[in-house]
């Protein structure tokens, strides 16, 4: 029944068939998956498909409990890339995927959506302690996944106190916790998810279903921060992944200060006249 909704929901998506994609454009995790039948994408063509997103029906865990979802691809857009000490160092193009229930039971608390980003070029570098960083399993809270946005931090204090806060947690291949672990005060780690143009109703009964949001303004898709408190010739650092998948709004303050200018150059004109 909750499948029959979910469908139902998506009659309000825009969707397009019109092209389609071949395995090969597939992350390297979903390509293994298809190949031992683990799982299936429909690349003939997208069902749905928002500003720089394509959604790809996807069909996980065919031996077991079959879970029912899509695969997203968002393509990058400037300013993605990596950062040293608010710099861009590296440009990022291509695109990042996530692989993602069509809906969830909201009893568990922990809502597991997947990241690929060995389809960005150039191949971003591990910030996570994890065997390469490129797939990663993040649980969502309930209120991160109903308000699709989720967030962690970790780090130690300036007393040596572990902090931790946020609203998902991003796995390990080695188990517990992929975000890097600190052993010096004033270092820190974290991560951020947004759901874009995507959106999880809570249905009432226990479940929360996907239908997809086209009025999304936000840019930002997900980011990483491995970070150090510390001057950099005393050995600090502040390095960021950032992916964005949408134009970044410029700032009001920069359209005013635009407007003074236009209104600058008017007068001078007319004093010089």
């Amino acid at each position: 029944m909750r499948r029959v909704f979910a469908s139902l929901l998506l009659v309000l998506a825009p969707f397009s068939n019109a092209w389609s994609i071949s395995v090969a454009d597939l992350p390297a995790q979903l390509q293994s998956c298809m190949g031992s039948h683990a799982c299936v994408v429909d690349t003939s063509g997208p069902v749905a498909s928002i500003g720089t997103m394509e959604a790809y029906r996807f069909y996980d865990n065919l031996s077991g409990l079959p879970t029912v979802g899509y695969a997203l691809r968002y393509s990058l857009l400037t300013p993605s890339g990596a950062y040293d000490n608010n710099t861009l160092a590296s440009p990022y193009a291509g695109e990042v995927w996530l692989t993602l229930q069509d809906s969830y039971d909201l009893i568990g608390g922990a809502n597991q959506v997947t990241v690929y980003t060995d389809t960005v070029t150039p191949m971003p570098g591990n910030l996570l302690n994890d065997s390469n960083g490129l797939d990663i399993d993040i649980d969502l809270t309930n209120t991160a996944l109903l308000s699709g946005h989720g967030f962690v931090n970790s780090g130690l204090d300036l007393n040596n106190n572990v902090s931790y806060q946020g609203n998902m947690d991003l796995q390990s291949d080695f188990g517990g916790s992929a975000l890097l672990f600190c052993v010096a005060e004033g270092c820190g780690a974290g991560a951020v998810l947004n759901l874009l143009y995507l959106k999880y109703l809570d249905a009432g009964n226990g479940t929360a279903i996907l239908v997809f949001n086209p009025g999304d303004t936000r840019a930002l898709l997900y980011q990483l921060t491995s970070a150090y408190d510390e001057a950099p010739s005393n050995g600090g650092f502040d390095y960021r992944q950032s992916y964005y998948v949408a134009a970044v709004p410029v700032p009001a303050a920069f359209w005013l200060f635009m407007s003074g200018l236009a209104m600058l150059g008017g007068c001078l004109r007319r004093f010089r006249d």
